[in-house]
């Protein structure tokens, strides 16, 4: 190595993977490599979009898998990020992230009493797809004395997780607005497959199809006294894996 092995006491190899004036061949595998300059140029960039079309970001964690990234995004207007799993939520709680989704359903048991603590390190939320989910989850946060918030997932084509009709997601609702622990916080309708369409028509008719189950799930949950209360709360609904706003409209 052509740099000393230390760095403001920090062991390069162990704590780092390199250190200011490293050669490139030196640095320590594996590790996150990225242009500065151009990851803080589409942060930025994408944040801008979100404003102008008046919607908050709340970007995905487990793309990147960086705290330092995902405090970047936080700063620059994120209202915070999402996980796919437990552990990846964890990891970024205890690194100081302080609103997380959990953007699937969790239903094992050790998990589930995991997901129950996070509460005590940041703003914790969770999909439901079952009555049976809300008692197990209810019962973990009870557990802890934590309050775990709650998103309906409707399952808008993905064929993945999520009910699929507007009753369906009333009665899980209702038992997540009746159950300790827990706070009803909007709903989630995920449509992943539309990213792979490489027509714009093609995508937005998928996305029709979502915001259309959204809408009418959003006016029976009105009707029965059921409210989001935005901003603090969510409905999810849109894919937008490049950040191209032409791709999207």
């Amino acid at each position: 190595m052509n740099v000393a092995t230390h760095f403001n006491g920090l062991e390069v190899g162990y704590d780092i993977p390199a250190a200011p004036g490293m050669a490139e061949a030196d640095i320590q595998t594996p590790c996150l490599v990225v242009d500065l300059a151009a990851l803080e140029r589409n942060i930025a960039k994408m944040q801008r979009f979100a404003d102008q079309m008046g919607v908050r970001l709340r970007v995905h964690g487990k793309m990147h898998k960086a705290a330092d990234v995902a405090h970047m995004q936080i700063a620059a207007g994120a209202v915070g990020i999402c996980c796919q799993k437990v552990s990846e939520a964890e990891a970024f709680a205890r690194a100081g992230i302080k609103d997380i989704l959990v953007s699937n359903e969790v239903r094992d048991a050790a998990k589930i009493d995991r997901l129950a603590r996070l509460p005590r390190l940041a703003r914790t939320i969770v999909c439901l797809d079952d009555v049976a989910g809300v008692a197990a989850l209810s019962a973990a946060a009870t557990r802890h004395g934590t309050t775990i918030e709650c998103l309906v997932e409707i399952d808008c084509g993905a064929g993945r997780c999520g009910v699929t009709s507007t009753p369906a997601v009333l009665e899980i609702a209702r038992a997540i607005a009746a159950a300790p622990g827990l706070e009803f916080s909007g709903i989630q309708a995920y449509q992943g497959a539309m990213q792979h369409l490489d027509s714009f028509d093609e995508r937005k008719a998928k996305i029709d199809i979502a915001v259309g189950m959204v809408r009418d799930a959003v006016e029976a949950l009105k009707a029965e006294g059921i409210v989001i209360p935005y901003p603090q709360r969510d409905v999810h609904v849109v894919s937008m894996p490049s950040g191209n706003p032409a791709q999207v409209k």
